[in-house]
């Protein structure tokens, strides 16, 4: 009877340990999830406040050209970019870990394309007057960097997109949204069947 008693004891023991140790990896994971999900919206509004910076930085380097700017100071001045604008990464970039190696590099590339643009802009303050071939020139260039930047913007949000963990709701829209698409394309096939 005393080894029944203890068998009952240490099988008790074992399951509890099991459940807790399942319990903690159930809960870890789940928070792990939230976190990558809080974070990735985070960054995609960060992303997508970037690309309208970068849109009107463009637009701004257009106005603002030579010709009406007769020192590179005053220029750095004119289209100096927001800081505002990286603070999530600024302020998190120790969450990166969340999301998988290929869109963590791609999300330290972007940011050092956008800090670039600033310190790049931040070089004209040190000139006092350069000659106007060396203005056009470097417009030029920082408009391809910045087109480079937007585009790799958009690349970014898209593999942001995907690497966000969905809630539940948005997943039950999903299979809804599938499912009424197969059997709209369903009817429509039946009925070109019929004619």
């Amino acid at each position: 009877m005393i080894h029944v008693s203890v068998a009952t004891v240490l099988l008790s023991a074992l399951l509890s340990i099991i459940t807790g140790f399942i319990g903690v990896l159930l809960s870890g994971g789940r928070q792990r999830r939230q976190e990558r999900r809080v974070y990735g919206l985070a960054l995609l509004a960060e992303i997508k406040s970037i690309q309208r910076s970068l849109s009107r930085y463009s637009r701004r380097i257009d106005i603002y050209g030579p010709s009406q700017s007769s020192t590179g100071k005053r220029l750095g001045q004119e289209v100096k970019l927001w800081r505002h604008d990286l603070s999530v990464y600024a302020n998190n970039s120790g969450r990166i870990g969340l999301f998988s190696v290929r869109t963590a590099i791609e999300i330290i590339e972007f940011y050092h394309r956008v800090r670039w643009l600033d310190i790049r802009t931040a070089d004209l303050d040190h000139l006092d007057n350069p000659d106007e071939q060396y203005l056009l020139q470097w417009l030029q260039d920082h408009q391809e960097s910045i087109r480079s930047a937007r585009l790799h913007s958009r690349y970014l949000s898209r593999l942001l997109r995907r690497e966000v963990p969905a809630t539940w709701a948005e997943e039950l829209r999903g299979i809804r949204r599938r499912a009424f698409k197969a059997a709209a394309s369903k009817n429509a096939f039946s009925r070109s069947q019929h004619l």
